[in-house]
């Protein structure tokens, strides 16, 4: 997954100006806590400044399962997570192929849990579990649009006493169920959601093609 959307280099009835930083940051770790535990399945436009890119990421997540998908040239790039394991796939020109990274309990290691995969992932957990230690500011909500629900808006980053490694910096936006709408980062890099559906196929969590270990 080479999009780095997350590198550093938006109604609903969300936190208004008067909102105190501790108020937003409370409700910023209560809508993490609800996108983490959440069924669904989202689509999403990622789009990288340097180099400048797009990628369409697909996402389904029903914990413990979730894959995402990174559409760009052709290719496909997968994480697919399970009790049983997570798996790295890859699908291109008819080729597929997938690779067993991680054990079940074990943390996929770098550098398959990054970008659009952990934000969909770690990052939740982390700022449903230490949201309240960031230096949250709210920003403006957004209004629904199309298929893609209002949200409420965060500028985020991390604080004196935030746990490392911290979620990157930028200004998050979440609908009422935690679902992410969208991620704009300091770089310019965004993340977009444009179609979220309440379910996510049991199917869509079974490696697409055998999984061997990957290679020592």
């Amino acid at each position: 997954m080479a999009l780095c959307v997350a590198c550093t280099s938006s109604g609903s009835s969300g936190p208004g100006p008067q909102q105190s930083p501790s108020a937003a940051a409370a409700q910023l770790a209560a809508l993490a806590g609800r996108g983490a535990t959440a069924t669904y399945t989202g689509i999403y436009s990622f789009h990288q400044v340097s180099p400048d890119s797009t990628a369409a990421v697909d996402v389904w997540h029903a914990p413990p399962n979730l894959r995402v998908d990174v559409v760009s040239g052709g290719a496909t790039a997968s994480l697919i997570r399970t009790a049983a394991a997570t798996y790295s796939c890859a699908s291109k020109k008819h080729k597929v192929s997938c690779f067993t990274i991680a054990k079940r309990g074990e943390k996929a290691p770098a550098p398959f849990d990054v970008g659009p995969a952990s934000l969909f992932s770690g990052d939740l957990v982390t700022l449903s579990a230490s949201g309240i230690t960031y230096l949250v500011t709210p920003a403006p909500p957004v209004p629904a649009s199309g298929k893609v629900p209002a949200a409420t808006c965060f500028a985020i980053k991390a604080g004196l006493l935030t746990p490392q490694p911290a979620v990157q910096p930028g200004t998050y936006c979440f609908a009422d169920t935690g679902v992410l709408t969208s991620v704009t980062y300091p770089s310019g890099n965004t993340a977009r959601l444009t179609l979220v559906l309440p379910t996510a196929p049991p199917k869509r969590f079974k490696p697409y093609a055998k999984s061997v270990p990957l290679p020592s």
